[in-house]
């Protein structure tokens, strides 16, 4: 397609996502999700087959976020307090309706097998002519990029921010808040010294921004986003 459509971090807010995909057109621009489709915000689930539905579609390439890996992670009973102390608690109880639930793994797995199979598969990046789509990330040091971990695809932080890109990439990334990474806490996106990583991580959830941009053939960008609405955190 002629334009990319790429939208940040949602971590459940619902209605921002379909606030924000007013501004898609399906008929010539991919969309792109950056992950972190779950956790703190009230409506985990929604957002899920939201996305899912896009992508069995054909419409969407959805990529994996650290909260689905930390979410497949406890379902397979690794990290369990980690996800939880992430905003857990909030996408267990968007799914089932109560965390009380006396096994509230076995109970997601039953009931929302097609959906855990769907997050525990997505891919960790997309490539689009000179871009590259991310959630968090790569390892700047290393020859091929390609090489990154997985941790690093979906964890890292400081070392990509300040770290000289030499990928040949425009990396449009995720993950870290931008209000960490502009001086001023600011909710707008930031884009590096360099001009090749952009972070559009609109700290959403946190009463900050959905960001959404628009990439053509030529490199024109179109900036969209949607205040943060939700009830929840």
């Amino acid at each position: 397609m002629d334009k990319v459509f790429v939208i940040g971090d949602i971590h459940g807010c619902y209605n921002e996502l379909v606030e924000l995909l007013q501004y898609w057109n399906k008929e010539n621009e991919q969309l792109v999700f950056l992950g972190d489709y779950i956790d703190r915000g009230q409506d985990s689930l929604a957002v899920v087959q939201l996305v899912q539905s896009l992508v069995h579609s054909g419409n969407a390439i959805a990529l994996k976020g650290n909260h689905e890996d930390m979410f497949i992670d406890w379902l397979e009973e690794r990290n369990a307090e980690r996800f939880l102390r992430n905003g857990g608690s909030e996408t267990i109880r968007s799914f089932l309706g109560t965390t009380k639930e006396r096994d509230t793994r076995r109970a997601i797995m039953e009931a929302f097998s097609d959906e855990v199979f769907f997050l525990a598969g997505l891919p960790l990046y997309h490539e689009w002519g000179d871009f590259l789509f991310v959630h968090a990330g790569v390892d700047l040091t290393l020859h091929d990029w390609k090489k990154s971990t997985i941790k690093d695809l979906l964890w890292i932080r400081d070392p990509f921010h300040i770290g000289e890109n030499q990928t040949g990439k425009r990396i449009i990334f995720g993950h870290t808040p931008v209000q960490m990474l502009h001086p001023d806490d600011c909710a707008e996106p930031w884009t590096s010294p360099c001009g090749t990583k952009i972070g559009i991580d609109g700290g959403l959830v946190f009463g900050g921004k959905l960001h959404g941009v628009k990439i053509d053939s030529a490199n024109k960008f179109e900036w969209y986003h949607v205040q943060h609405k939700s009830k929840g955190h």
